[in-house]
């Protein structure tokens, strides 16, 4: 007769206080796509027996700012579900805080040294105005009619500090509204097709000029926050379904099965490296990216309609596979170091993952300085070592300014039970 026995009060056989943080790494894999992107692999580089195999160096840009956004909603909606943060005037005070603290210093210190050395027009009186907007996270390349490209990276930057003000109220709506995982499918069905609807007003309004014009495509479909809730709100999901999930109970057999079979971790990881495949495939060859004589913009309804949702699904899903089991247990991870890698050599992963807000930062000006220096008759070597370059110097700079800036202003943070 089998013995049934309650998934929830499985005896963990391992307890692994040196393992890898999935959702680090993941957060540096990415910030690695957008720095490929940038560097602008060459078509045609990579052919193996006729066939062309270039497409593999194009990373989907957007979909790895995409992934930023969904991990940034599930973290600050892990900070109220878990407690960290108290949803009273203190607490929601104390968040907002601790955001500052994490975003600002090395942000208006990158702001700073920019402005000096790498795009000094940006100090003359007319374009003052640009630089407030750069000061106060509105904005974007493309906002102000004049011709500075002030870091462009930097817009995302700035809808993610739009998306922490309203958290602290998005949490005191959800936990009033929703109670079940099924509410929490709805809600997020219901949130894609909101966003849908807001992409496609934007579209049809101006679809020449989204289709065609880089400019357009950013500033009305791309960066505004709007376009890009239903990204922040699926991971912000994840935790109300992860807070109500309750497996029933399993039999050993069943229960062994199920592990051995259908782990919903491999499945996850399996997902994303398909959806970088069929980004990556789609921006070569359907968006033509990278051909000299292609106009901006972006071309397919795929790309326009298709991506955001699958991206924050697929991440989403990543999230709670990785995230469900551990999720109602505290357990105090051994801290980075070179002792705990060599014990766990996967950690590696996790040093780019806490650099890669600097690397993020640093890596387009560096790029816009170096690119000419680096350059070939073959192509593909040009973009090797431009990445290599860029790579290098953008993770040095970031390392200098994660102890000099990051961890000092980290310090200052209010670690209680209402603070981060």
């Amino acid at each position: 007769m089998e013995k049934s026995i309650n998934y929830l009060h499985l005896p963990k056989v391992i307890q692994n206080n040196n393992h890898l943080d999935v959702l680090l790494a993941l957060r540096g894999f990415a910030c690695l796509m957008v720095v490929i992107i940038h560097c602008a692999p060459p078509r045609n580089a990579l052919i193996y027996q006729k066939y062309d195999l270039s497409w593999l160096l194009f990373s989907h840009g957007a979909v790895a700012v995409w992934i930023f956004f969904c991990l940034s909603g599930y973290l600050m909606g892990k900070a109220f579900y878990t407690e960290r943060y108290s949803s009273d005037v203190t607490g929601v005070i104390n968040f907002w805080r601790n955001r500052v603290l994490r975003i600002l210093p090395l942000y208006y210190f990158a702001v700073l040294i920019l402005s000096i050395f790498v795009y000094p027009d940006v100090l003359k009186f007319e374009n003052w105005g640009y630089l407030l907007r750069v000061c106060t996270f509105t904005y974007h390349p493309y906002i102000a009619s004049q011709p500075i490209a002030f870091n462009d990276v930097f817009w995302s930057l700035s809808t993610e500090m739009q998306f922490y003000i309203f958290v602290p109220y998005i949490y005191n709506l959800s936990k009033s509204l929703i109670f079940k995982q099924k509410q929490v499918i709805v809600a997020a069905i219901l949130i894609i097709l909101i966003a849908f609807l807001i992409k496609t007003l934007s579209w049809l309004s101006l679809s020449h000029q989204i289709n065609h014009q880089m400019g357009y495509a950013f500033k009305y479909w791309y960066t505004p926050i709007f376009n890009n809730i239903d990204v922040f709100l699926s991971g912000f999901l994840v935790n109300v379904l992860i807070k109500n999930c309750k497996p029933k109970s399993l039999t050993i057999d069943k229960q062994i099965n199920y592990e051995l079979f259908i782990n919903k971790k491999y499945i996850a990881i399996i997902l994303m490296i398909l959806l970088y495949i069929f980004t990556a495939h789609h921006l070569y060859h359907q968006e033509l990216w990278g051909l000299p004589n292609r106009p901006g913009g972006w071309r397919t309804i795929t790309t326009i309609f298709i991506f955001q949702p699958l991206t924050a699904i697929i991440t989403s899903f990543l999230i709670f596979a990785f995230e469900s089991d551990n999720y109602h247990i505290y357990t105090k991870n051994e801290k980075l170091s070179f002792a705990a890698i060599l014990k766990n050599p996967l950690r590696i992963l996790e040093v780019f993952g806490n650099l890669s807000y600097g690397v993020y930062i640093w890596h387009m000006p560096i790029l816009l300085k170096i690119y000419s220096i680096f350059s070939s008759e073959i192509p593909i070597e040009a973009f090797y070592n431009r990445l290599v370059a860029t790579l290098t110097l953008s993770v040095l700079l970031a390392t200098v300014t994660y102890y000099l800036v990051e961890l000092p202003a980290t310090k200052l943070k209010r670690n209680h039970s209402s603070s981060n």
